[in-house]
């Protein structure tokens, strides 16, 4: 991006907002409580051999309101 000063010099700047090399961007605390989450997921999933069903909504309590 382009930006023009007032004695006409165009300096050139990116578009990078609220980050330099050594910062994390301003939304990193969601990516940092999602991440180990995401990875904890993804390796149960590994764990169940091949063809099993995922019955999420199996339980009675989840249920009870839907009779």
């Amino acid at each position: 991006m382009q930006t023009h000063t007032k004695t006409g010099r165009i300096l050139d700047r990116d578009l990078c907002i609220n980050r330099s090399n050594h910062q994390k961007p301003t939304f990193h605390p969601l990516g940092d409580f999602l991440n180990p989450a995401l990875a904890l997921l993804g390796q149960g999933l590994k764990k169940l051999p091949i063809g099993q069903k995922l019955d999420f909504a199996n339980y009675p309590y989840l249920c009870k309101g839907l009779r």
